[in-house]
């Protein structure tokens, strides 16, 4: 059941925008794609350290990335989680702008590859595994109805979120 919703919904990502990733400060490596159309929160954030955009308006779908991953350009490796700072940022806010062309998840460890209009290719690498893991997820996926969140091992959930009210 998990799979079959999560393969019928990858697909629907393919042709969202990316518009917005937040990256950095205390969050370490760990990242949000912000992705599809703008849709006004209920109520503001108040992180100063992320844009005014963002504060107002959510992304119709976010993919959160909590585990090991790579971004590679046409010529090789760009970034990964076990960069600079300064150079994971970087790397992160090029995905700014373009599309996703492709989406693949891999089973069974549920990793995900994602193709980007502007050549850029995101590999996530679920590498959170039962036992103790430094963290209990690899990676989530949220839109307006729906939180799958991936990880550790091969451990899928999906919960269906209520619906708010946006002005």
């Amino acid at each position: 059941m998990v799979a079959e919703e999560l393969t019928h919904l990858v697909p629907k990502l393919e042709g969202l925008e990316c518009w917005y990733v937040s990256c950095g400060g205390a969050a370490g490596s760990t990242f949000q794609l912000v992705l599809g159309e703008k849709i006004r929160r209920t109520t503001p954030l108040k992180n100063q350290a992320q844009s005014e955009e963002f504060r107002e308006f959510e992304g119709e779908v976010c993919i959160y990335v909590w585990c090991a991953w790579r971004l590679d350009q046409v010529e090789g490796p760009l970034t990964s989680w076990d960069d600079a700072k300064e150079s994971v940022e970087k790397g992160l806010k090029a995905l700014i702008g373009s599309r996703l062309e492709a989406v693949e998840v891999i089973q069974p460890a549920w990793d995900l590859n994602i193709k980007f209009s502007n050549g850029l290719r995101l590999h996530v690498f679920c590498d959170h595994v039962p036992g103790d893991p430094s963290f209990d997820g690899n990676w989530d996926l949220r839109t307006q109805d729906l939180s799958i969140g991936i990880g550790p091992g091969t451990e899928c959930r999906i919960e269906h979120r209520p619906c708010e009210v946006h002005p």
